[in-house]
C-alpha cells in the first residue's frame, strides 16, 4: 500500500497537478523533477525533487524540495516531522490526550497553566480575534457541538440551544494571566478550538525550519495551506486552481514567495434535518456561514502564514465588505478571491488571478 500510494504521488508530480482536497484548491507548479520510486532523491537526474507526504491535524500534508541534497533534505524532513508531531499532540482537539484537550476539559474550574507553544497560539488568536473585532474567536467550540460536529445530531437547533451556544463563546470571556502563561475560562462550558489557525501557524514553523536549513526552493503544503519559494524546479512561481462550486476549476493564481489558503465548506459538513451544515461558524450569530452566506469559498494570498489561515476564514465568515477592510488595512495587505454559490467571482485586492485553467 505505501509503495502505491508513492507512485500515485509520482504520476502527481508528472502531470503537475497536486489536488488539495481539503481546502478545495488545486496547484500546479511550473519545473520539472526527477522522483525516485523510494521518495529519495535520484541525483543521477537534473532538477532533482525530494518529497514526503505525511499527515498532521487529521489531513494529508506534502512537501516536495527542489535542487536539494539528499543529507540536507533528510536533516530538514527529520526536525519538520518531530516539530508537526508536537504541534498535533499540543492543538489536536479530536486527541483527548493532547495539551488543549486537558485545557478543555479543566480550565472551567482552575487555572491551566499553558506550554509556551500553547501560549503562542493562543497570543495569536487574541491578536486575530481583536482584528476581526470578533469574527474569528478561537472560543467557538459549543457550536461546532451544538451543530453536530463533535457529536451526530439529527435536529435542527432552537434558538433558546443557539442562545445558550453564544453565551459560551467570546474571546474576552477567557481569563489569562500573561505572567504564569495561564488560562482559565470565564463560563462554564466553554471550549478552545485552533482549527481555524493550527494549519496557519504550523505552516509558519515549517518555513522557519526549512530557512534554518538553509533551503532555497521548495512547496510546503499542510493540508491545503500553502508557502511556495519564488523559485522551483528551475522556473518561476506556482500556479493555484481555484474550485469553482460544481466541483471543477474556476481560474487560477500564480503565485510565488507567498502563502495562500482557501476556506469553503465543501468537505467538512453535516446534514441536519435534511439540510446541509458547513463546518465554518458565524460566533456573533451563532449560525453556520452556509445557512447565511452566499460564499461558496474564499481563497486568500498574504505573506504571513498564520495569518493565511485566519484571514480566508474570517472573509468567509465576514464577506465581501470585509475582505475589502482586511485589503486597506490588514498586515500584509492580504489580498482575496472569493466565489459566490453561483460561481461568479469577487476579487479584492492586488492578486494574479486568471480565469483560464487549461
Amino acid at each position: 500500500m505505501e509503495e502505491q500510494g508513492k507512485a500515485q504521488w509520482a504520476r502527481i508530480l508528472a502531470t503537475s497537478l497536486i489536488a488539495l482536497s481539503l481546502c478545495a484548491l488545486l496547484l500546479r507548479f511550473f519545473g520539472s523533477g526527477a522522483q525516485a520510486a523510494n521518495g529519495k532523491i535520484d541525483e543521477t537526474k537534473p532538477g532533482a525533487t525530494y518529497s514526503r507526504v505525511f499527515s498532521v491535524f487529521n489531513t494529508e500534508c506534502r512537501v516536495t524540495l527542489y535542487d536539494c541534497p539528499q543529507l540536507a533534505g533528510d536533516e530538514f524532513f527529520r526536525e519538520l516531522i518531530s516539530e508537526m508531531g508536537r504541534l498535533h499532540s499540543t492543538l489536536n482537539v479530536f486527541s483527548a490526550d493532547s495539551e488543549i484537550s486537558k485545557v478543555n476539559a479543566s480550565a472551567s474550574s482552575e487555572d491551566v497553566v499553558c506550554s509556551p507553544l500553547l501560549w503562542d497560539v493562543l497570543m495569536a488568536s487574541k491578536s486575530a480575534w481583536q482584528e476581526s473585532e470578533g469574527l474569528f474567536d478561537v472560543t467557538v467550540g459549543p457550536l461546532l457541538k451544538l451543530w453536530g460536529f463533535h457529536a451526530k445530531r439529527s435536529t435542527w437547533p432552537t434558538e433558546q440551544e443557539i442562545t445558550a451556544a453564544k453565551a459560551q463563546i467570546g474571546f474576552d470571556k477567557l481569563k489569562l494571566d500573561e505572567s504564569r502563561r495561564s488560562v482559565r475560562f470565564g463560563v462554564d462550558g466553554m471550549r478552545l478550538d485552533f482549527g481555524g489557525i493550527a494549519k496557519g501557524y504550523a505552516l509558519g514553523v515549517a518555513i522557519d525550519i526549512a530557512k534554518r536549513h538553509g533551503l532555497k526552493s521548495y512547496l510546503i503544503d499542510l493540508g491545503g495551506n500553502i508557502y511556495c519559494t519564488e523559485r522551483a524546479g528551475g522556473r518561476k512561481g506556482f500556479r493555484i486552481g481555484v474550485r469553482s462550486p460544481d466541483g471543477g476549476l474556476c481560474g487560477t493564481i500564480a503565485v510565488a514567495d507567498r502563502c495562500i489558503a482557501s476556506s469553503g465548506n465543501y468537505e467538512r459538513f453535516r446534514v441536519i434535518g435534511g439540510r446541509k451544515v458547513g463546518h465554518l461558524m458565524n460566533p456573533l450569530t451563532g449560525l453556520p456561514c452556509s445557512a447565511e452566506s452566499d460564499w461558496a469559498g474564499v481563497t486568500v494570498v498574504v505573506g504571513d502564514p498564520t495569518l493565511s489561515d485566519v484571514y480566508s476564514t474570517t472573509v468567509f465568515v465576514g464577506g465581501l465588505e470585509t475582505a475589502r477592510k482586511l485589503n486597506a488595512s490588514g498586515s500584509g495587505r492580504p489580498a482575496f478571491v472569493m466565489v459566490r454559490n453561483n460561481g461568479k467571482i469577487e476579487i479584492v485586492g492586488d492578486v494574479a488571478f486568471s480565469d483560464a485553467v487549461d
